[in-house]
């Protein structure tokens, strides 16, 4: 089996807690991916009544476990999880025979993904959203800007 994980500015990643981080693995084995499992870790060793695990599993068809040699894994972030520096802790490949092949943090196949878990917005920021705006054009015949302001401020 063959594992690769690329961080390409991981460092920069920032998951609001309730939402999903996904991740890319590339991994092949000669005998088919049936499962792909990744559990993630916040760093802390504070004690707290926040989750400091978060987990992600891909279940790949029979038919498909030979096709590809790229994976995309959705880890569902717990809205309580706690806040800071996450990374991957484990990965687990089972393969089409059902056996099993973990990768551990510390073997140097994903120590450099990392990830900061934040908070989610509070209701102050979410009353309005101003997005931006520009000129869409300008259309001959049309009443301008003055016109519509007497036309709104005329009593029925």
């Amino acid at each position: 089996m063959s594992v690769s994980l690329q961080a390409s500015g991981s460092e920069d990643i920032r998951v609001t807690a309730g939402e999903r981080l996904v991740l890319r693995v590339r991994a092949f084995d000669p005998a088919g991916i049936g499962k792909i499992f990744v559990q993630c870790f916040q760093f802390s060793t504070a004690s707290t009544n926040k989750v400091k695990l978060a987990y992600g599993q891909l279940l790949i068809p029979i038919e498909e476990s030979f096709l590809h040699e790229e994976y995309e894994i959705y880890i569902d972030i717990p809205i309580n999880a706690a806040y800071g520096k996450w990374g991957i802790q484990t990965i687990e490949f089972t393969n089409g025979r059902g056996y099993k092949t973990s990768f551990y943090r510390g073997q140097s196949k994903f120590d450099n993904i990392l990830f900061d878990v934040v908070a989610p917005p509070t209701k102050e920021d979410e009353l309005l959203k101003f997005n931006g705006i520009e000129i869409a054009g300008c259309v001959e015949g049309r009443p301008m800007v003055a016109d519509k302001r007497e036309a709104f401020h005329k009593s029925p």
